[in-house]
């Protein structure tokens, strides 16, 4: 893939993610998590330091450095969508007791942008924000996809894989257009034990002034919550909170707005 500058450069974003999925890590734990070498674990570390990337804490644990949230709000220029979601999203959760998500597209992934989890819900590490999901087991992806025009639609299928993860999967894509279809009818999209057993989640697009979806929301729980007539009642709590964010994005055709989640 690359010489000695591309391996550094790959095992550094590992360590990095590895690190903002656990909180903290210490160099012994680093190295038996990665099994590289000693002298160029220590010096990778150094340097990532260094620049930023990485703090090291006076019991010699490794954290995120501040250079990270630096470059991505400069990268992504996402700062104006947290202060227009976190409050619409505070409320979704301590209404619905349950966990939401902000996600936006990555190339042919979705991430996690934020994460509010209400004093009710019971706390998951399956979900971090800067975690990819795929595209075709997730609500968000399918909420992403869903409302994209038709030539990028039909490029992000042509990309996309569609691998199996339970037996609700779909992985015919043809059968996945449809969804996409359907999802875009109705205006929310759903995860239904697709992209593992247990779990079960709701999301709804987030238009901005030029009509285009960039982010999506939504709220995740497991099947019982959202079994019968009770998922009318999520639908509605996450509708609002969709609604409250794309007018905050300045968002003010209603009428389609509203045509396009019947």
């Amino acid at each position: 893939m690359g010489g000695k500058g591309c391996t550094s450069l790959i095992r550094a974003e590992k360590i990095l993610t590895h690190i903002a999925y656990v909180g903290n890590a210490s160099f012994m734990e680093l190295v038996k998590e990665f099994q590289y070498p000693k002298s160029s674990m220590l010096n990778l570390l150094d340097v990532m330091v260094e620049c930023g990337f990485l703090i090291k804490s006076e019991q010699n644990q490794y954290l995120l450095g501040i250079k990270n949230y630096e470059l991505g709000c400069q990268a992504l220029h996402r700062k104006n969508i947290f202060e227009v979601t976190k409050r619409p999203m505070q409320e979704l959760s301590m209404k619905s007791g349950l966990v939401c998500h902000l996600g936006a597209m990555e190339n042919t992934y979705a991430i996690y942008l934020d994460k509010v989890e209400s004093p009710e819900s019971a706390p998951t590490r399956k979900s971090w924000i800067g975690k990819k999901l795929e595209l075709h087991i997730t609500a968000l992806g399918k909420a992403l996809l869903a409302w994209k025009p038709l030539e990028e639609m039909d490029y992000f299928l042509d990309a996309l894989v569609l691998t199996e993860h339970t037996r609700n999967t779909l992985t015919d894509k043809r059968l996945f257009r449809d969804e996409l279809q359907k999802t875009r009818l109705r205006g929310w999209s759903i995860d239904n034990e697709e992209s593992t057993y247990g779990a079960v989640c709701l999301s709804m697009p987030v238009f901005n002034i030029y009509n285009r979806v960039n982010y999506a929301i939504s709220l995740s729980g497991d099947p019982v919550i959202f079994s019968g007539n009770k998922v009318d009642g999520y639908i509605e709590l996450l509708r609002q909170c969709a609604d409250q964010i794309s007018y905050g994005l300045g968002y003010r055709n209603q009428n389609d707005f509203l045509k396009k989640r019947k």
